[in-house]
């Protein structure tokens, strides 16, 4: 018989009904003992060692998974997932301990690029390569991953003005661009009169056959 005390008494339980504990040296060789919660009219493993967790120490702590070639009281039941920081979304890991991968990023620990991407505190696209894909007005290829862009540019490829982006647009006071401006009055006066005469002139002209 086992004994397991509670607030209001003592609860008496066979060694069978702990046979799913983890009171050491009866089942469990993970926990340090067993705890018996009165509400729940149940009893969990307290202080699970070797990285376990659980109500029985069956399962791993997160950012660990199961090594299935250990047995439970082997110190190296549960593995370290060692997600790669950069390439994975967390620190955690499947059963067979894979890691969730960002985008663009492979491997078991996601510490690989998939084609198309480079390695840079984690996978990023490749944006130029000065052969096929190539950065624009005058900007700079920096690593494959980035175009360094003159200072008048922007855009992935430098393939934008910067002044589109800004109040008034490309002919705004703060543009750095000249305006388009239209003729004064008098100037378009001038050029109405020149081309009105031109044409009465040409209008004189013999015809050529």
């Amino acid at each position: 018989m086992v004994s397991v005390v509670t607030q209001r008494g003592r609860l008496i339980l066979t060694r069978r009904e702990l046979s799913w504990g983890c009171t050491p040296p009866i089942i469990q060789p993970l926990g340090q003992g067993c705890h018996y919660i009165e509400v729940l009219n149940t009893v969990i493993c307290v202080s699970c060692k070797h990285n376990t967790r659980g109500q029985h120490c069956q399962l791993c702590k997160l950012g660990y998974h199961r090594n299935a070639s250990a047995e439970l009281d082997d110190e190296n039941v549960c593995i370290e997932c060692n997600c790669n920081p950069f390439g994975s979304v967390s620190d955690r890991c499947n059963g067979t301990g894979f890691c969730i991968c960002k985008e663009g990023t492979t491997g078991p620990k996601c510490q690989e690029c998939l084609p198309g991407y480079l390695w840079d505190d984690g996978c990023k696209s490749r944006v130029c390569d000065n052969e096929l894909q190539r950065c624009q007005n005058g900007g700079v290829c920096v690593n494959n991953v980035r175009c360094n862009c003159p200072a008048a540019y922007t855009g992935l490829q430098c393939e934008k003005r910067r002044c589109e982006s800004e109040l008034g647009g490309c002919g705004g006071p703060d543009s750095g661009q000249a305006p388009l401006t239209t003729p004064s009055s008098p100037r378009l006066l001038l050029l109405l009169l020149l081309g009105s005469a031109l044409l009465r002139e040409a209008s004189c002209w013999p015809t050529v056959l």
